[in-house]
């Protein structure tokens, strides 16, 4: 008897619960595959913005530069300027 049942539960693992193991292995190689595409999309998106935000940073820097060389050239006129008049006087 106990020889019968022990057929009747291995009989319902391989009909019953096998099955599921198998769609779940399936199923968990199509989302190892869809991880995969997102990290690489997610990759070359933030490379993408990575290279935008260099640009801007060096344009930015090279605006900070240009405002820097302009105010010093200001200065340096303000100052021959004032150079003329103390040596007239």
């Amino acid at each position: 008897m106990s020889e019968n049942v022990l057929q009747t539960l291995q009989q319902l693992v391989q009909d019953v619960i096998a099955p599921d193991v198998r769609e779940l292995k399936a199923n968990q190689a199509s989302l190892e595959k869809q991880i995969a595409a997102l990290e690489k999309h997610m990759d070359v998106r933030f490379s993408s913005v990575d290279q935008k935000l260099d640009a801007r940073f060096d344009a930015l820097m090279a605006a900070i530069s240009e405002s820097k060389a302009q105010a010093e050239l200001t200065n340096l006129r303000v100052i021959a300027s004032l150079s003329e008049r103390v040596a007239v006087l």
